[in-house]
């Protein structure tokens, strides 16, 4: 006899493997009534683990990753950067929370995603994601939550990414900035390699600095639409922009 925590456990590997399930075909499984596994399917749901159908459940990845700052303005500038996408674009991504929202978004678009990130790596592991992945490899940098490589541009450039998505912590009108070498290095070889880079950052970051920087000679800004005048030459597509002070003022 399952315990309610075994048994929900379960139900998620089964969603991670075969993306649905049926209320009824896994009640026989397990042995319980129709009733215990839909009270289970309500739990995993409040807890954003799947989304509830008619008879069953289907897998879904948490759009909100826990320890996002604004979920809310990373979805928006998400839906801009998948509008760049077609089915089969092979992206080099750099920042784990931002790229598992983007996948959420192109459930229907299936992609390659290339990092150097376990955390994303993992995220994207589920069978139920219609995404391929591709691990550069390389010695973990703990700090940066990056794999190390010595060889960054040339892996980068037989692997021939379309897109070098990027969301450094702080941006310059010619440089991202990063906090670690490691990072710099990655987006310094995909912004090399791409066809075309896309930076993905609040506009609350333009202008800041970072101590390790990549050049960026070329490049679309996704940003919010009260950036600085010193970006004003940079291809930019915007989403509105929304005050904290406003977003926790507002009654839902």
């Amino acid at each position: 006899m399952y315990l309610s925590r075994e048994r929900r456990q379960y139900i998620l590997r089964l969603l991670e493997q075969r993306g649905s399930i049926r209320t009824s075909a896994l009640a026989r499984e397990l042995g319980v009534t129709d009733e215990t596994i839909r009270t289970d399917l309500v739990d995993l749901q409040a807890r954003g683990l799947l989304q509830r159908t008619h008879g069953g459940a289907r897998y879904c990845m948490p759009a909100a990753p826990a320890g996002t700052d604004s979920p809310r303005l990373d979805s928006q500038l998400a839906q801009i950067v998948a509008t760049h996408i077609q089915p089969g674009t092979r992206i080099y991504a750099d920042a784990a929370p931002f790229a598992r929202v983007l996948a959420t978004q192109l459930q229907a678009c299936p992609c390659t995603f290339i990092t150097a990130a376990p955390r994303l790596v993992s995220a994207l592991a589920p069978a139920a994601v219609p995404h391929s992945v591709i691990c550069t490899g390389g010695a973990l940098d703990k700090q940066a939550g990056l794999f190390t490589h010595p060889h960054a541009a040339e892996l980068l450039s037989s692997l021939k990414i379309d897109l070098a998505l990027l969301c450094p912590p702080a941006l310059s009108p010619t440089h991202a900035a990063y906090k670690s070498h490691t990072q710099a290095t990655w987006a310094t070889a995909a912004a090399q390699c791409a066809a075309h880079t896309i930076v993905a950052i609040p506009s609350a970051n333009l202008s800041s600095t970072a101590p390790h920087s990549a050049p960026l000679p070329h490049y679309t800004l996704v940003t919010e639409d009260n950036l600085p005048p010193a970006f004003s030459h940079i291809p930019t597509e915007t989403v509105p922009y929304i005050s904290e002070a406003t977003l926790n003022n507002f009654e839902f």
